[in-house]
């Protein structure tokens, strides 16, 4: 069940954004507050991240939160993995979802064109969890706020840099792999 929604409007292409989601390279000199919930987001890239068992918090965290814990009951029927990693999927052709033991992040992007972009989050939690008259979803709300606003922020650097008389298209390194999904994904969609 929905908690919180918040709508964000970012002056960046849908493409790249979704290139930002799906690596982590950035996440050392971007995201402090994650990468102290999440020290092995600070590797270079994280491209060696077991995302199909969950990343792991830090010792004693389990959710995305700034604390690293709630007091909100985790989802039913988790594995023991689930129950303390964090999992993160990208669902083509427009939505993020991060997966927490107690809620979900799901982004939907809605391309308004070549440099803007709608995204909708909405942060979903157990229905019993919101019908209790103390529900407040705050600390995880707040948490990905922070992450999410440093995320637009540099892809909305990454857009006008794009956008520069002096840009040209280079290669790719081999940290940038992760995000090849997305260009993969577009070619096919474009016959190509």
């Amino acid at each position: 069940m929905i908690g919180r929604t918040i709508t964000y409007e970012v002056a960046a292409n849908w493409k790249v954004l979704e290139e930002n989601y799906n690596e982590c390279y950035h996440c050392g000199p971007v995201h402090p507050e994650l990468c102290d919930l999440v020290p092995s987001f600070r590797a270079g890239g994280a491209s060696d991240l077991n995302w199909d068992d969950g990343v792991a918090h830090r010792e004693g965290a389990y959710t995305f939160t700034s604390s690293g814990t709630t007091s909100r009951m985790p989802f039913a029927g988790l594995s023991d993995a689930e129950l303390v990693n964090h999992k993160g999927e990208l669902v083509y052709p427009n939505l993020f979802l991060s997966l927490s033991c107690d809620h979900v992040a799901a982004f939907v992007l809605w391309p308004k064109g070549p440099a803007h972009t709608t995204i909708v989050c909405n942060f979903l939690f157990h229905p019993s969890e919101v019908a209790k008259p103390d529900f407040d979803p705050s600390d995880a709300a707040d948490f990905w706020d922070v992450v999410n606003l440093q995320d637009w922020a540099i892809c909305e650097r990454v857009q006008r840099g794009m956008m520069s008389k002096f840009f040209t298209q280079g290669l790719f390194a081999p940290m940038e792999t992760p995000s090849l999904d997305i260009r993969e994904w577009w070619k096919k969609q474009m016959g190509k």
